[in-house]
């Protein structure tokens, strides 16, 4: 380990000493950092894997080389990786590929601004025409849309009504999901797109020496695998990195189920405040209610007052009433009595 000097290409060789190996990798294809290691080191690995992702034969392809290599076995750390892998191919067009294991919030963001600063390469002065075509593609252990599935999915800019009308065609993104080889199409499976990513998510060596029996270049890459997660160093800064995307994805699900109770408990006090409004609004009515009802009872008390005022005067007036009938009923009586009295003078005085 101290004789080991950090270089950007591990010296590889062709080995089958690795077929003899059984039981878990010591380290996945997942891993970036191993990743890529293993295409900055095999430019032939490099140029197959291409191929399998712009679906053209690997003799179309001169040249592939990683323009932003990291220098392999030095210490790094999340501030200081390069997180996707930048690759000049045949002279004219740029591809990022990048190997993603968990979904970062914002990822799809984040995908289009990586793509987005490679493509604004150009230099001072030149033709907008001399752009170089830009293709980001990333190998995602997670389906980038839910709703829509989909093995090996590509967006450019297209116009929104007819779909048909491409903006332009230097602007690509594409996004390999590993969890979803089973929607590998016939020209996906014809081009071997589903044999590296069966590669990449193999957990143990006879994975490994099942692919190797399918093609050459699958059989050479697993042999680079296996040089470089032999190499102490290499394999230290592999299992360093790993234990970085545990603890990142740790963080990133504490943070979103932290993200979810907040929006519960937001939620629920948004809830409770319009229950407690329309509470409020409640006794706002029913104090307006009782309000009313108390000026009814205070005008029925008034009127009440006014009919026992009434009901007296007329009580009064009753007994004025019933003193005049008694007067006149006095008089009638005398009336009577003298009456009966000339009455009976009369008959005296007719005798």
């Amino acid at each position: 380990m101290e004789n080991y000097t950090p270089k950007f290409v591990y010296p590889l060789v062709k080995t089958d000493e690795w077929k003899k190996l059984t039981g878990e990798l010591p380290v996945r294809m997942t891993n970036d950092y191993i990743f890529r290691a293993l295409l900055q080191s095999d430019n032939e690995v490099l140029k197959h894997l291409l191929a399998s992702l712009l679906r053209v034969d690997v003799s179309t392809i001169d040249s592939a080389e990683v323009t932003n290599p990291i220098l392999l076995g030095e210490s790094i750390d999340e501030k200081t990786y390069i997180l996707d892998i930048k690759v000049m191919m045949n002279n004219n067009s740029v591809i990022n590929l990048e190997m993603q294991v968990i979904r970062q919030p914002g990822w799809n963001e984040r995908s289009l601004i990586y793509a987005c600063r490679t493509y604004d390469d150009l230099q001072r002065g030149a033709a907008y025409t001399e752009v170089k075509p830009v293709r980001q593609i990333a190998f995602c252990d997670f389906t980038l849309f839910e709703e829509y599935p989909e093995f090996y999915s590509t967006y450019k800019l297209i116009n929104e009504k007819n779909h048909k009308v491409v903006y332009t065609e230097t602007f690509t993104i594409s996004n390999v999901d590993l969890t979803r080889v089973d929607l590998a199409t016939r020209k996906d499976k014809k081009y071997g797109l589903d044999r590296w990513c069966r590669l990449f998510k193999a957990r143990r060596w006879e994975d490994m020496h099942i692919l190797a029996n399918e093609s050459d270049v699958m059989s050479r890459a697993i042999s680079g695998v296996w040089q470089l997660t032999e190499e102490e160093r290499i394999r230290e800064q592999a299992l360093a990195r790993e234990e970085w995307i545990v603890n990142d994805k740790w963080k990133n699900d504490t943070i979103a189920n932290q993200s979810v109770m907040i929006k519960q408990l937001t939620e629920t006090n948004e809830q409770q405040a319009q229950q407690i409004e329309q509470q409020d609004g409640q006794i706002k009515q029913l104090k307006k209610i009782n309000s009313q009802q108390a000026d009814q009872i205070k005008q029925l008390k008034k009127s009440n007052s006014q009919q026992v005022d009434q009901i007296k005067q007329q009580d009064a007036k009753i007994e004025q009433q019933d003193d005049k009938l008694q007067q006149v009923l006095g008089t009638v009586s005398q009336l009577a009595e003298e009456i009966e009295q000339l009455k009976k003078k009369k008959k005296g005085d007719s005798i």
